[in-house]
C-alpha cells in the first residue's frame, strides 16, 4: 500500500537525523551486537547498552497510533508544542485527520503489531529526490517496505530504466 508523506517535513526530519551525532536505535538495532557498547554482551540489552554513535542516521517508519516517519537523531526533534519527536504522518494513516480509517490503513500496510523499521538516510534522500515536487511515497506491506529512487546517470545511459517508477528495498 502506498503511503504518502509531506515532502518538506520528511526532508526536515532527515536533516535532523543527519546533523545528530547520536541516534536512537530501533528494536532490531538494540539487539544487534554491532551497536552495543564495548564489553556488553547481554542477551537482553537496554538502551543504556547501546553506543548511540554507532547507529547510522536515518528515519524510523513507525506503526503505532497511525503510521509515521520520525528522525532517529538523538535527542529527538521537538514539535511546535515542544513535545519530543516531531513526526510526519502518512496522509492515509493519520489519526488526527482520518479518525475512522487510520487503524485499518495501519493494519493493511504495517501489520497488526506495533513497531519501528529503520530506513537509512541514503534511502530517504534518494526517495526525496525521486519525488521532488510531489509527496514522498513509501510502499509498505507487513512483509516489505520500498521507496522510489532515481537511477544513477550511468545506469540511465546504459539503457536501464530511468528509475522514475523504480523501487529500492529498505535497509
Amino acid at each position: 500500500m502506498k503511503l504518502h508523506f509531506d515532502h518538506a517535513l520528511v526532508a526536515r526530519l532527515l536533516a535532523h537525523a543527519q546533523a545528530a551525532s547520536e541516534h536512537s536505535p530501533t528494536y532490531d538495532q538494540l539487539v544487534d551486537p554491532a551497536f552495543l557498547k564495548a564489553g556488553v554482551s547481554s542477551r537482553h540489552p537496554t538502551g543504556a547498552d547501546v553506543d548511540r554513535t554507532r547507529i547510522p542516521a536515518g528515519l524510523m517508519l513507525v506503526g503505532d497510533h497511525g503510521v509515521y516517519l520520525m528522525s532517529n537523531g538523538y535527542p529527538g526533534l521537538s514539535d511546535a508544542e515542544g513535545q519530543a519527536n516531531l513526526v510526519a504522518y502518512a496522509v492515509e494513516a493519520d489519526p488526527r485527520t482520518c479518525p475512522d480509517d487510520w487503524y485499518d490503513v495501519k493494519r493493511a500496510s504495517f501489520g497488526g503489531d506495533d513497531g519501528a523499521e529503520f530506513l537509512s538516510a541514503d534511502t530517504i534522500r534518494k526517495a526525496l529526490e525521486a519525488t521532488a515536487g510531489n509527496r514522498l511515497w513509501i510502499d509498505v506491506t507487513p512483509a516489505r517496505i520500498s521507496c522510489p529512487y532515481l537511477a544513477s546517470p550511468q545506469k540511465a545511459r546504459s539503457g536501464q530504466p530511468d528509475g522514475g517508477s523504480g523501487k529500492a528495498k529498505s535497509e
